[in-house]
């Protein structure tokens, strides 16, 4: 294991690079990579430590320990997104491969945001999309059942009486809780069904494919998971409406 990256970090990405694999592409140290919604770069760091030329981007960027954002940031390796007008900031068919790792929940402007991933993909390029079903029982981000879907503030305020907070909430009321939750779900996070989540992609790319079966392949205890799953067909099933969505996409037609 190289220095710097823990067991997670090198799992998620030997994940990627499996699933991107089973669809033909054998990432190699010359792969311009980009990290979309980086955060702190923590990924990007990851990518180049194991020798490819990877990038980020987001809209603000979070410190976290172990990465050195400030770095990266002075290097020009991750950059700010320009939000008006929404543009990536890099050059037209740069990357042969982008990522994102629980970023399209938070994705509020759809349309612009796909159109400037098929704009910096290579023609012959791919891209690998992750992130929380709309139908997870816990939602990820205020842990309220069925927030992704359920969002009134009555239905939030009553699990904030229950006692549900979130990482940031300890010692708030019941009220004020509920108040967060509300502006944070309608103003932050956006779940889609998978209907709509198929048409959005297939607006600017040739191939759209949910691949939650390669997700499970590939992940930790992915045998033991298949047997299951091919046990028991129903467990793969609510394992893709219920936790999470995988994406992958190739071709941009503009190219």
């Amino acid at each position: 294991m190289l220095v710097g990256m823990d067991e997670n970090d090198l799992h998620f990405l030997t994940l990627r690079r499996e699933i991107i694999k089973a669809f033909g592409y054998d990432l190699k140290p010359d792969n311009v990579i980009l990290d979309f919604g980086c955060g702190a770069g923590r990924t990007v760091q990851d990518l180049r430590d194991f020798g490819y030329q990877g990038f980020g981007c987001d809209i603000e960027f979070k410190e976290e320990e172990g990465t050195d954002t400030k770095s990266l940031r002075d290097s020009n390796t991750i950059r700010p997104i320009k939000w008006e007008p929404y543009e990536l900031p890099f050059d037209d068919a740069t990357f042969d491969v982008i990522f994102s790792d629980q970023v399209f929940e938070h994705v509020q402007n759809y349309p612009e945001a796909i159109a400037e991933l098929e704009r910096v993909l290579k023609p012959d390029g791919c891209c690998l999309h992750v992130f929380p079903s709309r139908y997870k029982p816990i939602e990820s981000h205020v842990f309220v059942p069925f927030a992704s879907i359920i969002r009134s503030y009555g239905w939030l305020y009553f699990w904030a009486l229950t006692g549900i907070r979130n990482e940031f909430q300890g010692g708030l009321s019941a009220k004020e809780t509920a108040k967060k939750n509300h502006h944070y779900l309608h103003n932050y996070t956006t779940y889609f069904t998978k209907n709509k989540l198929f048409q959005h992609f297939k607006e600017y790319f040739q191939e759209v494919v949910f691949c939650e079966n390669l997700f499970l392949k590939y992940s930790k205890k992915g045998r033991f998971k298949n047997m299951l799953f091919k046990s028991v067909p129903f467990f793969s099933a609510a394992y893709r409406t219920f936790s999470t969505r995988v994406i992958f996409t190739r071709g941009p037609l503009k190219s």
